[in-house]
């Protein structure tokens, strides 16, 4: 999750399902919808079976996104049909994971509500070392603070590895630093084939965090 829009949640949300040894993925961005778009899945519709919304398998990960029931076109919710739009999501997804990672749209508003009423979840949020990104996703973190959930803060983009010198292009940063990756950019669309150095940093963070 993350106050902030463009800091690159639906990638890392990607990269810690795959991380995972079993584990849905589910897209909680009504409106965007581009955890299809990273992994190849645009256009493909989801089967709905006695047990619920069948998700796509693509390695160790279940996906489930509004995109596999609207087919890649964009959708307009007005006022309270997020939320609803968002549980049904969940509910009525046949989920039989060890793990279930959420990626959420940008902002502090239903995805974070409806979180709390369905599931004691782990937070997981996600900024840039930009101060305006920064303090703008403070507003998330005190939100959760007050609501008793210790966030754990992933900064994007942090550094990247120049002739064996690490670079801060961006400045000094808190939280766990991912590296930047040009060669990530080439994935979109088979991201599960990605074995680069911020898949690594995912995989070292998820092993601090369980």
């Amino acid at each position: 999750m993350s106050a902030k829009g463009g800091v690159g949640k639906s990638v890392i949300s990607s990269l810690m399902a795959l991380s995972l040894p079993r584990a849905t993925l589910i897209d909680l961005d009504v409106h965007a919808m581009a955890i299809p778009k990273l992994f190849g899945l645009e256009g493909r519709l989801h089967e709905v079976t006695s047990k619920g919304i069948e998700p796509f398998r693509v390695k160790n990960v279940a996906i489930v996104s509004l995109s596999g029931i609207v087919r890649d076109r964009f959708v307009v919710l007005p006022g309270g049909n997020v939320a609803s739009t968002m549980e049904s999501i969940i509910a009525f997804s046949d989920i039989d994971t060890d793990y279930v990672v959420f990626d959420l749209p940008p902002g502090l508003g239903d995805e974070v509500l409806v979180l709390e009423r369905v599931t004691d979840f782990v937070p997981v949020v996600v900024t840039t070392p930009s101060r305006v990104s920064r303090k703008v996703v403070d507003y998330l973190l005190k939100y959760l603070e007050e609501r008793g959930k210790k966030a754990k803060v992933l900064v994007n983009m942090a550094y990247m590895e120049c002739d064996g010198k690490t670079v801060k292009p961006f400045g000094d940063y808190e939280g766990f630093g991912l590296p930047l990756d040009p060669d990530l950019e080439n994935y979109v669309g088979r991201i599960q084939d990605y074995e680069g150095p911020v898949r690594a940093k995912v995989g070292e963070f998820l092993s601090a965090l369980f």
